[in-house]
């Protein structure tokens, strides 16, 4: 989940100048040195962060304060307020599926189930009475039935009912294509990864709307009325029964993310969204953000209702008077978003905010000067490390996200950021990452050492695979390292040829090579992630010292902006950040590989005829030893093939005002949860301690 890029490489008529990374206000250290252009386009700054911060993985109480100063109070107890860089792309639950909108969603909206306290592996039922076990069926599937709880209310005043339910996981199953978070629901339920596989199972229309529209009428009805078959509901008895295809291990991690939120049926049809009716629910597949009916209206059962969103301004939300639950203490809670560290950092100075975002690692220099209390997650000891400071430190973190950089293998017509598209040194051609020699020289070009000691301070690990340590087949993956001299023998040794198989030409017609024609690209990333814009930096410089005629041209693009040339496969280079969905390696080679990333990236079908059988065994398999064989076998499989420059996972940290009753005070702050985070298990505490 989780979304911001690089800055790339000047064009000649730029002034070609070198940047280093700081903080916006106060000085602090450098973070790289990588040589920077001037971004050729910035537009409006608005993003998303793609990594928010985590939790620690088990609560522990405040110690008290070893000196003798009293804590600062808040300015007002009952508003949180969050500053940081993004913006939501989206708010329908059921097609959100990036960390801006996500942390809003997960206080607006409830499910089934829920995570209980930080551990991202334990659940709680939440509008279930209780979490069943599953049964198996005759077909070799399961079953689960849920129990669903009464007088829940809806903040429009609507009561929930089993068909509410029912409704919810209908329309996030039938809405699964790539550009939303529906395949983790579709693989347990029918074994395939996108809505458009139940009318046509070779997978030729998954993402292809208008073509979906034009098949049959049986065929689509079918299709429709097999995801009603799958989960059915009886209000009267107040349950729900859900029939997956095969027996799922993270399925209750699946449905406790806000993909599973239960929205009112009723109102979702009076606000346009897909009526229920099978004849119809065609019409609701791959509508883009921008024109989604629920895109800005929201009616959840959560402990908040949405006050207003003014994009790339502020999110506001309101405690539910109604709410079923305990009230939450907060009452208001305000996400501003704040391009520039350094209005952040003086509105955290000051007291104005409760939370900010850093925009990398380079700005931790800074927040430590503000630190009083330096905590361990671990033992839940606290130090003083300095009696006038303001805010709490709580390090190291369990981080589940990492960012890497996707080449896109069949960059789409139309793009603005493949220059003239040819191969003639002043731009690439449509193709020019399905030459695994040019995307293994891009690999070796990557100065990974300088990206991890200036850019993440040397506080990050370099990854072994598209997984994170510790998981089942990470270990004893080969890596690339940095090494010019093997990228540039990569770059001699690609033969990339047209559509037709034919070699490129030079403008006197003959054969041309990409050392020989030297090419020129752009590289998007979203404004705001300083860490991201200087990776594309680091690579850019690299590339030109390996040739001169090697020009990748960062632009700076408004987080919307970015995300949707993105969902359109129009960028040639981007970087793919992913935040867990479920803590399991099956939820980072499905986007990577099979889907989101997959998909914008558009990895080679041959690639994932590859992989694909060895991603379904893991999944499957249960035992650790024997899932870590196949996943070791299939890292071997993309280390060769390079569809990606793998980076590093990098240790988290969180800082937090010393008022601020959150993560060390023994509330359940999931790693898994972005901003605002949990904000009902939030409080202020204005007792000078």
């Amino acid at each position: 989940m989780n979304r911001s890029k690089a800055i790339w490489f000047v064009v000649s008529v730029l002034v070609v100048a070198s940047l280093v990374l700081t903080a916006c206000a106060t000085p602090t250290p450098t973070a790289t040195q990588a040589p920077a252009a001037q971004p050729s386009a910035v537009v409006n700054p608005t993003d998303a962060p793609e990594q928010p911060t985590a939790a620690p993985a088990q609560a522990t109480d405040v110690p008290a304060p070893t000196g003798s100063k009293p804590y600062p109070t808040a300015k007002d107890p009952t508003t949180y307020m969050v500053y940081t860089f993004g913006d939501p792309s989206e708010l329908d639950p059921h097609y959100n599926y990036e960390t801006a909108g996500g942390g809003q969603l997960f206080n607006i909206y409830e499910g089934l189930v829920s995570f209980e306290g930080k551990d991202p592996t334990k659940f709680k039922a939440v509008l279930a009475e209780a979490i069943p076990e599953p049964t198996p069926t005759d077909d070799g599937g399961v079953e689960y039935i849920w129990n669903i709880k009464k007088d829940v209310k809806f903040h429009e005043g609507q009561t929930m009912t089993p068909e509410d339910v029912a409704y919810s996981f209908w329309r996030v199953l039938l809405m699964s294509d790539p550009n939303t978070p529906g395949f983790l629901m579709t693989e347990p339920f029918f074994k395939v990864l996108d809505a458009a596989e139940l009318v046509d199972p070779s997978g030729a229309l998954d993402g292809d709307a208008e073509t979906l529209k034009t098949q049959p009428a049986a065929q689509l009805a079918a299709a429709c009325e097999k995801v009603k078959a799958a989960i059915t509901f009886d209000n009267e008895a107040g349950t729900v029964t859900m029939k997956l295809a095969q027996s799922w291990g993270p399925f209750i991690a699946t449905i406790a993310q806000r993909w599973a939120s239960v929205i009112n049926k009723e109102w979702a049809i009076a606000n346009k969204a897909w009526d229920g009716d099978c004849a119809t629910w065609q019409n609701s597949y791959g509508i883009p953000s921008e024109s989604l009916p629920l895109r800005a209206v929201t009616n959840g059962t959560g402990p908040y209702k949405l006050d207003h969103w003014t994009p790339q301004e502020e999110v506001v939300l309101v405690a539910f008077d109604g709410y079923w639950g305990e009230a939450p203490v907060i009452k208001r809670v305000v996400t501003k978003n704040v391009t520039e560290f350094g209005t952040r950092f003086a509105a955290l100075q000051a007291g104005d905010a409760d939370r900010i975002t850093p925009g990398s690692p380079a700005d931790w220099a800074q927040l430590d000067t503000l630190v009083r209390e330096e905590c361990n997650p671990e033992t839940g000891e606290c130090k003083e490390v300095n009696p006038d400071g303001i805010l709490r430190v709580i390090k190291p973190l369990l981080s589940l996200s990492r960012t890497d950089i996707g080449m896109n293998q069949n960059i789409a017509e139309g793009s603005p950021f493949v220059g003239s598209g040819l191969l003639d040194g002043e731009g690439i051609p449509l193709n020019f990452f399905s030459d695994v020699h040019i995307r293994k020289a891009f690999n070796y070009c990557f100065d990974y050492e300088t990206y991890i000691q200036d850019v993440q301070f040397g506080e990050a690990t370099k990854s072994l695979a598209l997984t994170l340590p510790g998981q089942a087949g990470y270990e004893g993956t080969p890596r690339y390292e940095y090494d010019l001299a093997k990228c540039e023998e990569e770059f001699k040794l690609a033969e990339l040829k047209d559509a037709e198989g034919n070699p490129y030409t030079d403008a006197d017609g003959n054969p041309t090579t990409v050392w020989d024609a030297g090419f020129y690209m752009q590289l998007g990333y979203n404004v705001g992630n300083t860490a991201r814009q200087a990776l594309a930096e680091i690579l850019a410089e690299n590339l030109q010292q390996v040739n001169q005629n090697f020009l990748v041209n960062p632009v700076a693009l408004p987080w919307a902006t970015y995300l949707r040339v993105v969902r359109v496969k129009q960028i040639p280079l981007g970087v793919a950040g992913w935040q867990e969905d479920i803590h399991d390696p099956h939820n980072w080679y499905v986007p990577y590989i099979l889907t989101t990333y997959g998909s914008r990236f558009n990895i080679a079908p041959e690639l994932i005829e590859k992989y694909q059988p060895l991603i379904d065994q893991g999944a499957k398999e249960t035992d650790f030893d024997k899932r870590a064989e196949i996943y070791s076998e299939l890292n071997q499989m993309i280390y060769e093939d390079a569809p990606y420059i793998i980076l590093s996972v990098l240790n988290n940290r969180s800082y937090e005002q010393l008022y601020m009753n959150g993560w060390m005070g023994g509330t359940s702050q999931n790693p898994l949860v972005s901003l605002p985070g949990a904000v009902n298990e939030l409080s202020k505490d204005n007792v000078a301690k």
